[in-house]
């Protein structure tokens, strides 16, 4: 087997069950989205006048297209066509037995169409995601074995400004490898592009939280247990 591009060595012992219960930790939240879902481009009124919640789904890539003082951001393809910009706000990572787990929070704030029609809207996140072993002492985003992220959406401007919704992104990462009966895997050399899929309401009122306006990266604070760099590089990988 071959060794990672990025860190030059083998990551053996990983259990098969790892994958499988991250894979099913973010599919399993995003089940509820998929059940009854309504075709995309039917089944629903057109944004702005309906209150039933329509199904979106597409593809994204890294891209330079972010919001000023944002700390990553992505193109959107798909059902939403637009730059999607992220402020990190919390980050944790903690080095397990045969990988790291880091996870991120923070607010977002999407730019861009759908159906034609222009907006904004904002929402919260939360990332979960596994690393090469080194992660929590390198913060080297290149060694990603898997991961994904949950987006809840609040209104924003235009066609979103009263939109509601939950959207999940699953990494599709480059170069991951492993072996089904040692265990043994290689990490990847990060996310080339990230699957995005959920619900999004529109015409009712926004009555949940909103998100906040000034945390940024510089207020980031990890949480006992987990430790962190001193000063977290920039992530230009997307989600």
């Amino acid at each position: 087997m071959k060794s990672n591009n990025v860190r030059g060595k083998s990551f053996r012992s990983a259990r098969v069950l790892i994958a499988i219960a991250l894979a099913s930790v973010m599919l399993a939240g995003g089940s509820a989205a998929l059940a009854g879902g309504d075709k995309v481009g039917g089944g629903a009124a057109s944004a702005g006048g309906h209150k039933k919640p329509v199904f979106v789904s597409g593809n994204s890539t890294a891209s330079d297209c972010g919001l000023p003082g944002s700390d990553w951001a992505i193109s959107l393809t798909g059902d939403l066509k637009g730059c999607w910009s992220a402020y990190i706000q919390d980050y944790r990572c903690k080095e397990l037995q045969d990988y790291a787990l880091y996870f991120e929070e923070g607010r977002e704030v999407f730019v861009g169409k759908f159906r034609g029609k222009q907006g904004r809207f904002r929402t919260t996140y939360t990332l979960e995601a596994a690393y090469a072993k080194g992660l929590c002492q390198s913060f080297d985003f290149t060694t990603q074995v898997g991961g994904g992220c949950t987006h809840r959406v609040f209104g924003g401007s235009r066609v979103f400004a009263d939109a509601k919704g939950l959207i999940k992104f699953i990494d599709v990462v480059t170069g991951v490898t492993g072996d089904p009966v040692t265990g043994e895997f290689d990490a990847g050399t990060g996310g080339n592009n990230f699957l995005y899929y959920g619900r999004i309401g529109f015409g009712h009122d926004d009555t949940a939280p909103r998100p906040s306006r000034t945390a940024s990266s510089a207020t980031a604070r990890p949480s006992a247990g987990f430790s962190s760099a001193t000063s977290l590089p920039p992530r230009t990988r997307g989600c």
